[in-house]
């Protein structure tokens, strides 16, 4: 089965959404005005474009208005960058406009510019970059400029290389690993109709029993414990609320983790942080992918696992008790017609 494009367009929202759903609210307050932020530096990059290919501004406004798709968040001053407190720190290949702090300023001013960098507005943003850089494949982000033109560059050269069998075998298992992670996504989405999922435990046996299988993977060994601040500078000023591993455990062990939807959610802010601090497009935001992307393996395994055996508990349940009551009234039946009107008549008598 081949993903479309609508059917990536119909999961990524939703999957965006679940993704916040793990930050404290202060956070969600930052990623609101960094998206306003580049909602309007984009829109300023995207009108420099236009005009450069001869798309007449005014026209596009007035249909815009008629269409009546025009949000009027292009001048807001609610997205200025100005309200948005910026760590002060310098990103090697970063265009000024897209360094943290860079001014006022948060867009490329010339189209070769923007036609020649691989970064955009949302670069300048690490909480928002952040949200971005947890999506894994296939919803993806587009591909930088210049991957996108080496691509363009050879489906326009014409030349069709015939794929040898090997070739066609990976293919075929790459296709299947893109479906694989699709219905994943779609899976994590219905977690949250899912009443195990948000279920208290009782006891911190099976939460703590699903850490430890999570801790334990190879892709979990830099979030096990807290990042110490001297090996990571700026670290506490971007970061505002850290975790890891060992932390989860010990919510776990107090009782303030009570639930898988509760576990999930605090990996979720490990994961957000280690992208957040690192940039959506390093090495360790890639290990953040797999990590998280085994975490939701080993969720979605354990609600499989405890919602069946809770259907399999109600039913025996169910079983038990239609045997019970059907076994009273056999027994019932089973009385002879003239005893039970005899015992029925001796009662009468010695009333």
């Amino acid at each position: 089965t081949i993903i479309t494009e609508e059917a990536i367009k119909t999961v990524l929202p939703p999957t965006l959404y679940r993704l916040t759903e793990a930050l404290p609210k202060t956070e969600l307050d930052v990623i609101i005005r960094e998206a306003r932020a580049c909602e309007d530096a984009l829109e300023k990059e995207i009108e420099l474009l236009e005009r450069e290919i001869g798309i007449d501004q005014q026209s596009k406004k007035r249909k815009l208005n008629d269409d009546g798709n025009d949000n009027g968040t292009a001048n807001s001053n609610n997205n200025s960058p100005e309200q948005l407190v910026e760590p002060s720190i310098a990103i090697p290949l970063l265009p000024t406009p897209y360094q943290p702090g860079g001014g006022a300023i948060n867009y490329l001013e010339d189209v070769q510019q923007i036609l020649g960098t691989d970064f955009s507005p949302p670069d300048r943003y690490f909480t928002v970059s952040a949200l971005l850089g947890r999506l894994r494949i296939p919803l993806k982000l587009p591909a930088t400029t210049s991957a996108a033109a080496a691509s363009a560059a050879a489906a326009s050269s014409g030349t069709t290389v015939p794929k040898s069998k090997k070739e066609e075998l990976e293919a075929e298992k790459k296709a299947k690993q893109l479906r694989l992670s699709f219905e994943k996504q779609q899976a994590l989405l219905t977690l949250d109709q899912n009443d195990i999922y948000h279920q208290e435990h009782t006891e911190t046996t099976t939460l703590l029993a699903l850490w430890k299988r999570i801790s334990s993977h190879r892709t979990s060994a830099v979030f096990r414990k807290p990042v110490n601040p001297l090996e990571a500078p700026g670290y506490q000023e971007r970061i505002l609320f850290p975790i890891d591993l060992s932390l989860i455990r010990k919510m776990i062990v107090c009782r303030m983790i009570k639930s898988y939807a509760g576990f999930h959610r605090c990996v979720g802010l490990i994961c957000h942080n280690c992208v957040k601090f690192n940039g959506r497009e390093s090495d360790y935001s890639a290990l953040t992918r797999d990590f998280e992307d085994n975490v939701d393996e080993k969720v979605l395994e354990a609600v499989r696992n405890a919602s069946a055996a809770a259907a399999a508990k109600a039913a025996a349940e169910s079983k038990a008790v239609a045997a019970a009551t059907g076994g009273a009234g056999g027994a019932a039946a089973a009385v002879p017609p003239v005893a039970g009107a005899a015992a029925a008549a001796g009662a009468s008598g010695a009333a």
